[in-house]
């Protein structure tokens, strides 16, 4: 049996040695399964929907494939060590999953790979994982996460990519983070945000009713902000920005907060356009 996953080489996999129905069978009886020393691959959809399977021996395979465990609602706990790439869709809706731990190895995490996983509450990058890029809606939905532990050399985090995460606090971004994407944390339960020197572009809606917010400073290096990137946040008092960006979309915040930039820029302009409070540095 051959596998592709998108994205990486076609990975070849033996010939399964028991069939889906004696597969289920096994499962059924122990809640386990254990691929085969040859397996390299979980095929696409592999476990999908399997309502038993509450722990699995992965082997030696290193690339999951897409909804590979979708829907498998008694899986609570997965060693992924060793494993590289994780397909769309491959956990999501694990609804009994607390706790993952991610590799150094793995540097490819397609879109929602583990979205509405409601009890997750804790993901943990080992801090040299290649990964470079959180795609979207990968932690969608997750609303008891608590706590994520960044890879340091993300660089991106895209559109919906923890968006309605209502139980995130305070994350500690990455320092070399250089994008956050439309909607990226909408919805998440920040009581305060620290964005990274070198963030570059914070698109639209990004932090969207992050209705805990309370205060924001936007380092020197942010060149664009998107339409709504703080609106909604309810109890955000301060949006301080000392420079002067070079893109900045409509409605940014509400009216109810005061806009702390430099008088003259374009962040005052746009504060004033909207009937927004401006404190001069």
């Amino acid at each position: 049996m051959s596998v592709a996953l998108r994205g990486a080489s076609l990975r070849q996999m033996s010939a399964a040695v028991l069939t889906k129905k004696e597969r289920n069978r096994v499962i059924r009886e122990t809640g386990r399964y254990e691929m085969s020393p040859s397996a390299t691959c979980i095929p696409r959809a592999f476990f999908k929907h399997n309502i038993w399977l509450a722990a699995v021996d992965l082997g030696r395979a290193d690339h999951i494939g897409t909804e590979a465990f979708l829907d498998c609602v008694a899986l609570k706990t997965i060693d992924l060590s060793g494993v590289v790439c994780i397909g769309e869709k491959a956990f999501a809706e694990c609804r009994h999953l607390r706790r993952i731990d991610l590799p150094a190895d793995l540097h490819i995490l397609r879109s929602g790979a583990f979205q509405t996983c409601t009890r997750l509450k804790k993901v943990v990058f080992e801090r040299d994982c290649r990964l470079r890029s959180f795609s979207e809606n990968v932690f969608a939905d997750c609303e008891s996460l608590e706590t994520v532990v960044f890879p340091r050399e993300v660089r991106e985090i895209k559109s919906g990519a923890f968006s309605r995460c209502k139980s995130l606090k305070a994350p500690e971004l990455p320092l070399r983070l250089r994008s956050i994407g439309p909607r990226a944390f909408y919805n998440c339960g920040f009581d305060e945000m620290e964005l990274p020197e070198g963030l570059v572009e914070i698109g639209e809606s990004a932090f969207l009713k992050c209705r805990n917010l309370r205060y924001v400073y936007v380092p020197d290096t942010v060149r664009r902000i998107g339409k709504w990137a703080f609106h909604g946040c309810d109890r955000l008092e301060v949006l301080e920005i000392n420079h002067d960006p070079e893109e900045i979309g409509p409605w940014v915040t509400n009216r109810s907060c005061t806009i702390r930039c430099p008088s003259g820029s374009r962040m005052e302009a746009s504060a004033l356009e909207f009937g927004m409070r401006v404190e001069h540095l």
